[in-house]
C-alpha cells in the first residue's frame, strides 16, 4: 500500500515537472555566437596622441527623411553613436545591418538601389564609438569630458568636422559630455564666429546625475542597490558585476532574457519579436565580456556617482561671454519610455528640465528597449 502511493505521488510529481516544462518557451540558439567566436576582430582603431587605442566600426547607410531636412545641400551627414553597457561596436541597430546586408547584395547581383535615384536620399556614415577598455578600446580611468577629448581627437583623424551624436542607456552621460565640450559656439580672432564641432545629441532612455530625486523610486530592489552602489562601495558592485558578466557568458540567453522580463511587456515584445535585436545584444555582450572587460564597465559604473565633471545648464553656451546668444549652439532631445525600470521616466525629466532649450518625447508603456522602436524618429531629428 504504502510503495503504491509513493509511486502515485511520484507519478504527479513527474507529470507537474512535465506541464511546467512543455509550458516554458523554448529559447532560441545561435550557433554562431558562442565564446569560442570570440573575441572578434572585426572593426577598426585610430592610435591617439597618448599611445591608446580607440575601437570603432563604421556602418554607411542611406537614409529618406519622413519629412524635409533644414540643409538640402548636405547630402552626407555624420553621427556617432555610443551604446550603453554592456555594449561594442557590434551594438547599432538591426535596420543598420539589414541596409548593408541588403547593399551588399545589390551589389553582388549588379543592381542599383533604389534610393540612389532619390533626390531625399541622406548618405550616413553611422560610427559606434567603444569607450575606454570596451572592445578594441584601450583601457584607462577616464571620465566623461576625457572621453570627450578622446572623440575630438577622432574626428581630426578621421576629417570629420560636424557630426551628431546618438547616446543610449549607460552612454548618456558620455553623450551629454561631448555636447558640453564641444557643442558651444566660440567667438575667434578676427571676430568670427567658430561653429560647434557637435550640433545635435539624442539621448534615449539616458542615466541622469546621482542626485537626481526620486531617480529610484520606481526600480526593482537590486536596480535601487546597484545604484546605491556607484557611489557608496563601487569594490562591492564590481564584484557583483563580475558574477553577473560570469553567469551571462555561460548562458547568455536565457540571462539576457530574463532582465528583459523583469521589464515592461514592451521591452520583451521587442527582444523577442523584432529581428535581430536579440542576437544583436548578445553578440556585442560576448565581444567585450569575452575580452574579460569586467573591471573596465564597473568603472564606467562608478562615474555615475560622481560628480560628472559639468553642469547641465551650461550645454549649449557660449564659451565667449562677447558672443551673448546661445542659439547657434548644440541641440538635446531627450527619448524616455514611461515603464522604463532601469533608468527611469524621472531620470530623463531631470535632463530635459536641466539642460537648456532641450526637447523631450516621454511614450507611455514603453521601456529600456524604447531604442529600437524610435531608432528612424531619432535619426530624422539628428540630421534636420
Amino acid at each position: 500500500m504504502s510503495n503504491n502511493s509513493s509511486s502515485r505521488r511520484q507519478q504527479k510529481k513527474d507529470k507537474k515537472r512535465n506541464i511546467k516544462e512543455n509550458e516554458q518557451p523554448k529559447l532560441p540558439e545561435y550557433p554562431d555566437l558562442v565564446l569560442s567566436n570570440f573575441p572578434k576582430s572585426e572593426g577598426e582603431t585610430i592610435k591617439l596622441k597618448d599611445g591608446r587605442l580607440l575601437g570603432f566600426i563604421e556602418y554607411p547607410i542611406q537614409h529618406v527623411p519622413k519629412q524635409e531636412t533644414l540643409h538640402k545641400d548636405m547630402r552626407e551627414r555624420v553621427i556617432l553613436f555610443i551604446p550603453g553597457l554592456p555594449g561594442s561596436r557590434f551594438y547599432c541597430h538591426p535596420k543598420v545591418l539589414t541596409q548593408i546586408r541588403e547593399n551588399q547584395q545589390n551589389h553582388n547581383n549588379n543592381n542599383n538601389n533604389n534610393n540612389n535615384n532619390n533626390n531625399n536620399v541622406i548618405r550616413i556614415r553611422f560610427f559606434v564609438l567603444e569607450r575606454p577598455g570596451i572592445g578594441l578600446s584601450t583601457f584607462a580611468k577616464r571620465g566623461f569630458l576625457d572621453f570627450a577629448d578622446d572623440v575630438k581627437e577622432f574626428c581630426s583623424v578621421k576629417g570629420i568636422r560636424e557630426f551628431t551624436i546618438m547616446a543610449y542607456s549607460a552612454g548618456g552621460p558620455y553623450g551629454l559630455a561631448l555636447a558640453h565640450a564641444l557643442g558651444s559656439c566660440e567667438d575667434i580672432e578676427g571676430g568670427a564666429l567658430l561653429k560647434p564641432l557637435v550640433t545635435r545629441v539624442a539621448i534615449i532612455s539616458g542615466i541622469s546625475p546621482y542626485n537626481t530625486p526620486h531617480a529610484t523610486d520606481r526600480m526593482p530592489w537590486k536596480f535601487k542597490l546597484a545604484w546605491w552602489l556607484t557611489k557608496h562601495s563601487p569594490f562591492l558592485l564590481a564584484v557583483v558585476g563580475r558574477l553577473e558578466a560570469r553567469s551571462a557568458v555561460r548562458d547568455p540567453v536565457a540571462v539576457l532574457r530574463a532582465g528583459v522580463l523583469e521589464g515592461p511587456p514592451a521591452d520583451r515584445e521587442i527582444y523577442e519579436n523584432m529581428p535581430g535585436v536579440e542576437h544583436m545584444c548578445i553578440e556585442s555582450m560576448l565581444e567585450q565580456y569575452s575580452r574579460s572587460q569586467f573591471t573596465e564597465e564597473c568603472h564606467q559604473y562608478s562615474l555615475w556617482g560622481k560628480d560628472w565633471g559639468f553642469r547641465l545648464e551650461d550645454i549649449g553656451k557660449p564659451k565667449n561671454k562677447n558672443h551673448i546668444s546661445s542659439s547657434d549652439g548644440v541641440k538635446c532631445k531627450i527619448w524616455q519610455g514611461e515603464e522604463d525600470i532601469g533608468t527611469t521616466a524621472q531620470m530623463g525629466r531631470y535632463l530635459a528640465d536641466h539642460i537648456p532649450g532641450c526637447e523631450s518625447c516621454f511614450v507611455e508603456e514603453k521601456g529600456h528597449l524604447l531604442y529600437f522602436e524610435v531608432w528612424e524618429e531619432i535619426v530624422d531629428w539628428l540630421i534636420q
